[in-house]
């Protein structure tokens, strides 16, 4: 993590608005299928849940660095057709940028635990 300090002002604001983000990513999908589904199962929210601990441990298990500067022929707009890196290289950043909220969630996590306990 870096080295600034996790109680400056900045750093809280943050805090806060990731811990509201990863509350609604988290726990938000479980209190819809509550309030709209009618007759919900136990096997819907244990399928939920299942499905969340797996895109969190994917999240923080696979880390993917795209080469930016190959996307394509004008950032992405046309594919080149002489190389198939930059359709790699595409792949690889929209499976980054799928991972993303769940990076940010465990990040929130883990800087929460260390505010809360005071490391």
């Amino acid at each position: 993590m870096s080295d600034a300090n996790p109680r400056s002002p900045v750093s809280l604001i943050t805090l806060t608005l990731g811990l509201i983000f990863s509350v609604v990513f988290v726990v938000g999908p479980h209190v819809a299928i509550v309030a709209f589904v009618p007759n919900a199962q136990p096997w819907m929210l244990i399928t939920y849940w299942l499905c969340m601990a797996t895109y969190l441990a994917a999240s923080y298990l696979v880390n993917v660095s795209p080469d930016t500067s190959n996307l394509g022929l004008g950032g992405t707009l046309l594919n080149n057709p002489f190389s198939y890196e930059d359709d790699h290289n595409r792949a690889m950043l929209k499976i980054a940028l799928f991972l993303w909220p769940g990076k940010l969630v465990l990040w929130t996590g883990v800087r929460a635990y260390r505010v809360i306990r005071g490391v």
